[in-house]
């Protein structure tokens, strides 16, 4: 047994019977809803609603899974934005900002994580298995555009991801992180404590952990930023968000090494800078990934080299 089922387990049998029963129930039913695949979906918005030029890709995380989206091909781009939705989103859910970007003359890649979208059926892991299908698009994309800087864009789980997939892959150029949290323990205690008033939340959390197929702490954020640098991160946060604690954009920005940026909003709720201001939220965006992940050409060579900052 882990620690942290060590952790739960005396929780539990400090209590009542019933209530041990019940709060266990409750753990594991938690943990499930937490891990369970989305449905799958038939019917979304797609490209060509927008008149722009796609591609049906598929392409295989690590483990064989088969993971689906689309390619937004631009003649002679020097940049690739690789754009990571949430932990129930699909690729459409990103489609808005990515068709801002392909008009900017970038290409964009939108996919769906396993068990999400189009892609296989799989548990969810609220970023554990969803950096490695990242890992598996930058690998899609550096391979269909070797003369491209690669960029991640992420929203909430997704910004997290970004992060961790940066860190363990330096094709990553820039990111931008929206609305992230810094450690999924501390993101899953939070909500457990929102939603369980009347008992002590940081024990049934932990709980709830034990029932989990993975492991916890293997997804932090906070513990790979510092890597990523001289590579460029950019992070957004609203102040009221209620998702994620706007402190962990903070904290990942106070941990990164430069160049950095930090974007907060006051006012702005959970991934809500975009809808905001989409024509601001665009123009910088585009901005930051067009100085830090293009790949420009060099004098001496007369070939690509990373643009670095």
């Amino acid at each position: 047994m882990t620690v942290l089922g060590r952790a739960g387990l005396r929780f539990v049998l400090g209590m009542p019977a019933g209530a041990a029963a019940l709060t266990t129930l409750g753990a594991w039913r938690v943990a499930r809803r937490l891990v369970a695949p989305d449905p799958v979906v038939e019917k979304f918005i797609t490209p060509w609603e927008l008149a722009i030029p796609y591609e049906d890709i598929e392409f295989k995380a690590p483990d064989g899974i088969t993971l689906r989206g689309w390619w937004l091909d631009r003649q002679g781009a020097r940049t690739t934005i690789i754009t990571l939705g949430g932990h129930h989103g699909g690729r459409w859910d990103t489609l808005g900002v990515a068709a801002a970007l392909w008009r900017r003359g970038m290409n964009a890649l939108l996919f769906d994580y396993r068990g999400r979208g189009t892609s296989d059926p799989y548990i969810n892991t609220l970023g554990f298995l969803e950096t490695l299908d990242t890992l598996a698009a930058v690998e899609y994309a550096a391979g269909r555009a070797p003369q491209a800087g690669i960029g991640l864009l992420g929203y909430s789980m997704g910004g997290s991801v970004a992060v961790m997939a940066a860190a363990r892959d330096e094709r990553v150029r820039a990111i931008v992180a929206d609305s992230p949290f810094a450690s999924q323990r501390e993101v899953i205690r939070l909500h457990v404590s929102r939603r369980v008033r009347f008992l002590p939340s940081s024990p049934l959390a932990r709980l709830m952990e034990a029932f989990l197929p993975y492991d916890v702490e293997k997804v932090e954020p906070i513990q790979e930023v510092s890597r990523i640098s001289p590579r460029a991160v950019m992070l957004i946060h609203g102040t009221e968000d209620p998702i994620t604690d706007p402190a962990d954009s903070q904290a990942l920005y106070d941990a990164a090494g430069e160049p950095k940026e930090l974007w907060l909003l006051d006012g702005v709720d959970h991934c809500g800078a975009y809808f905001l201001d989409r024509n601001t939220y665009v123009e910088r965006v585009a901005a930051f990934f067009e100085r830090h992940a293009q790949l420009r050409p060099t004098p001496e060579t007369n070939g690509l080299a990373p643009a670095l900052e």
